[in-house]
């Protein structure tokens, strides 16, 4: 499985590599929503060639999980100063591009007959026909009686003529002008714990509070991902800030390790998706 996915992704490197080759030659790109893992290895690929000056990773609101990777030609480029390319809104530069968003956010507004669920969202979705590559984040409100969606520009006439209902809701969907303040909904767990040292099993067995052979077991099984790769060498020292994400447990957001206290452990302070 393993090898395939990575096949995968040598093909859309591939892919990308030849949107920054037509953006080089003076027209604006863009892929489809990516991945965290493949937005990762396509800012490493960019990066590498010398080209991440010309991208941006955009999801739709800052910090989106999901994002298009925007390919921007040098006459944009040159406008916008270096030093303030990576804080430019996405809307200046596309302006500059004489482009529309590529990335459209639908608020999809149920009954109140029952509370919806991420699952409920991305099935009926897909259910349609679609490929998951074609929508972005979905953002939950507090309650479960809205969500808003985002898609590519290309899905979005389809989206809004054909989404009736959700998880057995009858819905409405409509394009939506997000607030200044949209933080996708993420909520977090905080954890706070003390490990002997920053490798990986360590590290696992605090936030899964496992015991260190148990986490020991899931990495090497290949259930633990590392800022969206599998790794699994239980000693691999873990540089933070990352991402852990241990299957069966859920994701991780790493925040700090600290200075040793007079235990000789280190304080580590993270945060659980929930």
């Amino acid at each position: 499985m393993e090898r395939h996915h990575d096949a995968q992704l040598d093909r859309l490197l591939a892919h990308i590599d030849e949107l920054c080759d037509r953006a080089a030659r003076g027209n604006f790109t863009c892929t489809s929503f990516l991945t965290p893992r493949e937005a990762k290895h396509a800012r490493t690929l960019l990066c590498r060639k010398g080209q991440w000056h010309r991208a941006r990773l955009w999801g739709g609101y800052p910090d989106a999980e999901r994002t298009c990777l925007l390919l921007f030609p040098d006459y944009v480029c040159d406008l916008i100063d270096t030093d303030r390319w990576e804080a430019a809104p996405v809307g200046e530069l596309l302006a500059l591009a004489g482009e529309q968003d590529p990335v459209i956010p639908l608020w999809i507004r149920g009954s109140g007959y029952r509370t919806l669920t991420h699952r409920d969202v991305l099935g009926s979705l897909l259910s349609l026909g679609l490929e998951r590559e074609v929508l972005g984040d979905i953002a939950l409100d507090s309650v479960g009686k809205d969500a808003t969606v985002f898609c590519t520009a290309r899905m979005a006439t389809f989206l809004l003529a054909s989404v009736e209902r959700i998880g057995g809701d009858t819905v409405r969907v409509t394009q939506r002008e997000l607030p200044c303040d949209f933080d996708g909904g993420r909520r977090y767990q905080p954890i706070r714990d003390t490990i002997a040292s920053p490798r990986l099993d360590c590290i696992v067995a605090a936030l899964c509070n496992l015991s260190r052979e148990t986490a020991q077991t899931a990495v090497r099984n290949g259930l633990v991902e590392v800022d969206y790769d599998y790794e699994d060498r239980p000693d691999h020292v873990v540089d933070i800030p990352c991402i852990v994400s241990v299957r069966g447990h859920g994701k991780f957001a790493l925040r700090s390790l600290g200075s040793p206290n007079r235990r000789g452990r280190l304080p580590l302070i993270a945060d659980k998706y929930v």
